[in-house]
């Protein structure tokens, strides 16, 4: 039972992960196994048997809801794009009020600011970074060691960035012209499984080695420096609408008006999930630690 509501969990992290502006991490916290998660995976060495345990029902749910998804998230970003964008923007606006109370929840430092501003410039930056040309040739499979690196280490930085709370390793791969291309040979991977494969092999090399090495370092920069890292995660995150409006092509007409719709069911679904769950989680969670130390 306990390795079926595992799998479950995972396939919706899964599905959080492919979406843009979606944080697998977020719905971690949400479920209530984040730190059961970063545990098991900082300590596989330690606790081979135990984290394997854990860690193999979520990953068979997370490939189960991912592969799932992918078809209809290709489908949605090709037929409406400027809904399904805004809706992305919405979930991102939404979660940012989450984001800032986490950073505040220790005194404020103004140092802490600077980490905002040289990640949303980095954003900002990204976004007006011309990708269509790297794309279309990692699209038309041109796999030489140029663009094999660049899915390897896009996906290794994404898959980073997808082990923090409220941060969408899709939107980093969004945001190095990658999306569009992962998606498509996910969602393909039956009907052309050779060329997928050709994609997707630095992709998963790339999401191992990121998951691996930055849990550790996310759950040390968490740690020990948490403000600085949250206001870094609120400068992704703010930064990266940008990015979002640029792929939507908003244009104010009935599509545009959904969108705008979009955006705001998005927010709404985001912010409560936010304000309300998660508050409690954390709430309890400081709880637990309090009666443990104490005890």
């Amino acid at each position: 039972m306990r390795f079926i509501i595992n799998a479950i969990y995972g396939c919706i992290i899964g599905v959080a992960n492919i979406i843009p502006g979606v944080s697998g991490g977020t719905m971690a916290v949400i479920l209530n196994i984040y730190d059961k998660l970063i545990d098991s995976v900082t300590g596989i060495k330690k606790h081979f048997k135990e984290s394997i345990l854990f860690l193999l029902p979520v990953l068979i749910g997370g490939a189960v809801g991912i592969v799932g998804f992918s078809k209809l998230l290709k489908f949605l970003l090709a037929q409406y794009p400027m809904p399904t964008f805004a809706f992305f923007a919405g979930l991102i606006i939404g979660s940012i009020p989450m984001i800032f109370r986490k950073s505040l929840e220790t005194k404020f430092h103004p140092v802490s600011v600077i980490s905002f501003v040289v990640f949303f410039g980095i954003m900002i930056a990204l976004a007006f970074v011309n990708t269509s040309d790297k794309e279309e040739a990692v699209i038309q499979l041109e796999l030489n060691l140029g663009n094999w690196l660049f899915l390897f280490f896009g996906s290794a930085l994404a898959a980073m960035c997808m082990i923090i709370p409220g941060v969408s390793g899709s939107m980093i791969l969004m945001i190095l012209g990658l999306y569009s291309t992962v998606l498509g040979a996910i969602a393909d991977l039956t009907a052309n499984f050779l060329n997928s494969c050709m994609i997707l092999l630095p992709v998963g090399l790339g999401v191992i080695v990121g998951i691996l090495g930055g849990a550790k370092l996310i759950d040390l920069c968490i740690k020990h420096f948490p403000q600085m890292t949250f206001f870094a995660i609120l400068g992704l995150m703010t930064g990266s609408l940008l990015s979002l409006y640029n792929n939507s092509g908003f244009a104010l007409n009935v599509q545009g008006i959904i969108a705008i719709i979009a955006l705001l069911i998005g927010f709404a679904v985001a912010f409560v999930f936010g304000s309300e769950k998660l508050k409690g989680l954390i709430e309890n969670k400081k709880k637990a630690n309090t009666e443990t130390t104490q005890a």
